[in-house]
């Protein structure tokens, strides 16, 4: 985890000019059994959660989200467990933000993007709570 100041100007120089806050960059190195290790890096900042996985990106605007919470999911083809991090939003689906088999880190995530964004810690209905 880091913080990019104002400044650096990341490849959007929209960033950070709302209210002047640094950008947070969590970098999450995701390492599945039997499969090959990728990193995802998550962006956040006034204005938007930028989230990359390697040349695919997506972006969920900050101000709709109204909750995060980590989720036990099983994929169909296997028995490993993973825990995903969704964001909830306003009239919309909730969306995956990160997918990662170890438990800690996805609470984590979780937890240092609700801070950031001064989100409350809201229970939501078949979250994991540790």
């Amino acid at each position: 985890m880091e913080t990019l100041s104002t400044e650096l100007r990341l490849r959007t120089p929209y960033r950070g000019i709302e209210t002047g806050k640094d950008t947070l960059r969590i970098k999450v190195n995701v390492e599945p059994r039997g499969g090959s290790a990728f990193d995802v890096v998550i962006d956040v900042d006034d204005l938007a959660i930028e989230v990359r996985e390697g040349e695919s990106a997506f972006v969920l605007g900050a101000g709709g989200i109204e909750a995060l919470f980590v989720v036990e999911r099983q994929p169909r083809c296997g028995f490993l467990t993973w825990f995903g991090v969704f964001a909830r939003r306003r009239g919309r689906a909730d969306r995956l933000v990160l997918e990662t088999p170890e438990r800690g880190v996805a609470r984590y995530v979780e937890r240092t993007i609700e801070d950031w964004l001064g989100l409350d810690d809201e229970p939501v209905r078949g979250q994991i709570r540790l």
